[in-house]
């Protein structure tokens, strides 16, 4: 009997989509002068640090995830002003404005190999934004007809390398971690996470500082690691 081809799990940024800046400054502008213009730009400013010491401070110790649009309700609880437009509106406008990203090498020759081998392909990551904003941004560079899931620590709750997160995926999908691939840029967020709740972990070494694993300079080696 065939064996069933592996879930391959990817990190998003920096892995699929190679940033090329990234400015929180723009968001917190333009929830200013659409939102709470009647506020002061600093005041915006310091809700924003609020939250961030309050809500996201220790997340690399307790692995918690804080979602934007929770720091959209701590926004309307400093000002006494509701947003009048729909949360999850103004997080894809928001996402779109304050940054940019690339496709990274080679990507799409890997995803369309990977999916011509019937690997199911899924998305895992780090970020305030939703899963869905995270669809309709990789939909924006053509990339989402690749993945049958795509999964965000601010609809998860939590981050990686907390094994949780990884577990997630894995029961949605009904895969075994052992049998399921997780690549990604970060060793100790990705590749020691992934390890850690039984999967196997291709570093994609950006940097050149090696690793005693399955280890990766460009995702087109992939091809020879995941058959």
């Amino acid at each position: 009997m065939a064996k069933t081809p592996d879930l391959v799990i990817f990190d998003l940024f920096d892995t699929i989509l190679d940033k090329e800046w990234f400015d929180y400054d723009r968001v917190l502008e333009y929830l200013h002068d659409r939102y709470f213009v009647e506020f002061s730009r600093e005041e915006v400013n310091n809700w924003a640090m609020e939250f961030r010491k309050i809500r996201m401070m220790d997340r690399n110790v307790t692995h918690k995830e804080s979602s934007f649009t929770e720091q959209l309700a701590y926004y309307k609880e400093k000002s006494g002003i509701r947003c009048p437009d729909d949360y999850k509106s103004i997080e894809c406008e928001i996402f779109r404005i304050c940054r940019k990203e690339t496709i990274g090498k080679h990507v799409a020759e890997v995803l369309e190999y990977l999916k011509a081998e019937n690997h199911p392909l899924a998305i895992l990551s780090n970020s305030i934004f939703s899963s869905d904003c995270l669809k309709k941004y990789l939909g924006s560079f053509d990339l989402s007809r690749y993945f049958d899931g795509v999964y965000s620590s601010a609809d998860l709750g939590i981050r990686k390398p907390s094994p949780l997160a990884f577990l997630r995926v894995c029961d949605d999908f009904g895969a075994i971690p052992e049998d399921t691939w997780f690549v990604g840029n970060n060793k100790e967020k990705d590749v020691l996470g992934a390890k850690n709740a039984g999967l196997k972990a291709v570093y994609y070494d950006r940097i050149g500082d090696g690793y005693d694993g399955y280890r990766v300079s460009d995702l087109i080696e992939l091809k020879e690691i995941i058959e």
